[in-house]
């Protein structure tokens, strides 16, 4: 199949596919097939006899590299199996693990999971308790997020220059990075470097989702894109991603910047159906602070559609009610992976998960790192990680101080200075400690910390020494365990689909493999459950059958922070409407196959007081241990066409 054939010549995706232009910007609302025209101009590219190594598709997720390249393969187009697809997350890692990029920069590219911050937390409490860290760690991303041009006292105020001092030489000593830091770095190695390889080594850059890159980022794809054509594709209707300090001003000023480029725009909603596309339409908008007037066009062949919107008495009624409308839907012949449920607080949608686990129907959570939210689950992880690297510090100083409400602080911070004033490793003073060959005051719990881990090192790599990878996840991770099954899936497609056909695989690749798709989850193409996640992790998905839970003030949108200002409160709940019509356009029409798109929009009057607040949520009062909520002010801008609420 040729790049061009059964493609219109009067067409937006026949346009983007076959300009030569060095440079091209495409503006594309959600469902209007951006992907599609993206994969015939690379497939062209390919045709025409450019080296697949010459070609950086840079998407938003693994899994959409994933499908290029299986697509393209499928097309049987020329050396598309040898094109490599990539997220700039992963370039950045794959870069920084230079060895002479880590001389350069000299950080050690191990990131961190969300749970490994738990050591710090204790290790630097002198700067206070774990809200304020993290308030400092999200001022210090925020700072390397953004260049010095682009207004830094908006982040200079909140930034503890002492705290990040240290906290670097935290990381720094136990050889971890940030996962927020990853990209900096690899920007601050191609700023520094104008005449390195990197910044020369691609021919033809394709971005997707480039309104979701931050300032730095987006430097990035400029950097190597010197001498590099450069496509860049995204939607400023659809930038969600503050908290990652997005900068939609970037696709929106492209042109002004590259006067000399193509600009064309895709609009027709070939995913929708016409009620979707409607409510989608007038939901967008409403935003006062909206640059565009572009709007989604129906396709015809996609059929009205069904849009319910439904109110329940209270929180436990209303994922009663979620779980009997799937049994419904999937009793009528809906297969589980045509449905997902999005709901933007991990607590609420945690219970919605485990109700539908409880009725057994096959479901998966797509929460950051949800596969170890229990702490037996990540201290098997932490074993792996230290079976595969015995100088891994990140993994040994969690493992120490797992069980511990101050991680054992105290000891530690002496083993720590023997070691930095000895020239030794962490391991080294416990073993030294451990074989009476040294003594510090303080230090006994640890000791015997150390010796159960090195216990169970032993029982791991004697299984390594008789068997293979599938043996070791096997004994840390077996079947028929609610707590690590998840983990286990995760652990058994990253064999699957990196280490299949292997000779000999690295425990280390392997592991680093697998934190990274823990850290930076990701749908499978094959789908089988019934999904449920957040709305930002929903992009870039579809489904027939999309249910978006606790539409509710205080969850979507989430009241912004009393500190910011009028403005800054604006952009904050305007960011949330276009997730809001993020998760709206995530419904797909399928007449041919029985599927006329449907969308459940569903909230409830009350929830517990306790479920509220340990779920973020503020809700419009309290009243004798419950919170009473209001329904999201984003429902009354559906428009005239959206149906009216009924009662759950």
């Amino acid at each position: 199949m040729t790049w061009s054939e059964n493609l219109d010549e009067e067409t937006p995706a026949y346009s983007i596919a076959s300009t030569t232009n060095s440079r091209l910007r495409v503006l594309a609302g959600p469902g209007t097939g951006k992907s599609f025209a993206m994969k015939r101009r690379v497939a062209r590219l390919l045709e025409e006899g450019v080296d697949p190594a010459k070609i950086l598709p840079v998407t938003f997720t693994r899994v959409a590299a994933e499908d290029l390249h299986r697509e393209l393969v499928a097309m049987d187009t020329p050396r598309a199996d040898e094109l490599k697809a990539t997220t700039l997350h992963s370039l950045a890692l794959k870069h920084l693990s230079r060895n002479h990029v880590l001389q350069a920069t000299g950080r050690t590219p191990r990131p961190l999971n969300d749970f490994e911050l738990d050591p710090i937390y204790s290790d630097l409490a002198s700067f206070g308790g774990k809200r304020e860290i993290e308030k400092k760690i999200g001022a210090y991303h925020a700072a390397w997020a953004r260049l010095q041009d682009d207004d830094p006292a908006r982040v200079e105020d909140h930034r503890d220059l002492e705290f990040e001092q240290a906290l670097v030489s935290w990381l720094i000593f136990h050889r971890g990075m940030l996962i927020g830091e990853v990209i900096p770095y690899f920007f601050q190695y191609l700023h520094h470097n104008p005449v390195a390889e990197e910044r020369c080594e691609f021919e033809h850059i394709l971005v997707d989702e480039f309104q979701d890159l931050n300032k730095v980022e987006q430097e990035i794809v400029k950097m190597l894109s010197d001498e590099a054509d450069v496509c860049v594709v995204g939607d400023d209707d659809q930038s969600v991603y503050s908290f990652k300090f997005a900068h939609p001003a970037g696709i929106q000023d492209w042109c002004d910047d590259n006067p000399n480029a193509d600009d064309l725009e895709l609009t027709d909603c070939r995913r929708c159906p016409a009620l979707v596309v409607q409510i989608a339409n007038h939901l967008i908008d409403q935003s006062p602070i909206r640059t565009s007037d572009r709007e989604l066009e129906e396709w015809a062949d996609n059929g009205q559609g069904d849009v319910q919107i439904i109110q329940y008495p209270d929180l436990d009624r209303e994922i009663q009610g979620i779980g009997d409308l799937v049994e419904r839907l999937m009793g009528a012949g809906t297969h589980p992976g045509n449905i997902i449920v999005l709901c933007q607080r991990k607590k609420v949608g945690t219970l919605i998960y485990e109700h539908l686990k409880g009725r057994e129907l096959p479901t998966k959570s797509y929460y950051a790192e949800a596969e170890i939210d229990y702490e037996e689950t990540q201290r098997r992880f932490a074993q792996l990680k230290l079976a595969a690297d015995p100088d891994d510090r990140v993994a040994l100083r969690w493992l120490l101080g797992r069980n511990s409400a101050n991680n054992l602080t105290g000891g530690y911070r002496r083993i720590r200075a023997t070691a930095e004033q000895s020239n030794l490793t962490p391991w080294q003073v416990l073993e030294a400690l451990a074989d009476g060959e040294i003594t510090l005051p303080f230090t006994n719990p640890l000791i015997n910390k150390f010796s159960e881990i090195c216990e169970e090192l032993e029982a791991i790599r004697a299984i390594l020494e008789e068997s293979n990878l599938l043996g070791i996840v096997n004994h840390l991770f077996p079947e028929d365990d609610d707590r690590w099954e998840d983990l286990r899936d995760v652990a058994l497609n990253v064999l699957d689909a990196e280490f299949d056909g292997v000779d000999d695989p690295d425990l280390r690749d392997f592991v680093a493999a697998l934190s990274y798709a823990i850290a930076q989850p990701e749908i499978p193409s094959e789908i089988q459950d019934i999904r449920v996640m957040s709305l930002h992790k929903s992009k870039g998905l579809s489904a027939p059958v999309t249910i978006i839970a606790s539409c509710v003030e205080g969850v979507i949108p989430r009241q912004p922070e009393d500190d910011l200002t009028d403005q800054e409160k604006l952009e904050k709940i305007e960011e949330q409407r276009r997730l809001f019509f993020v998760g709206v356009t995530r419904v797909k029409a399928e007449p041919a196959e029985g599927e006329p798109g449907r969308l459940y929009l569903t909230y409830s009057r009350r929830m517990d007081s306790g479920v509220a607040r340990r779920a973020g949520i503020d809700p419009a009062r309290f009243e004798y241990g419950e919170a009473v909520l209001n329904a999201s002010r984003f429902l009354r801008d559906l428009g005239p066409t959206a149906p009216n609420p009924v009662r759950g």
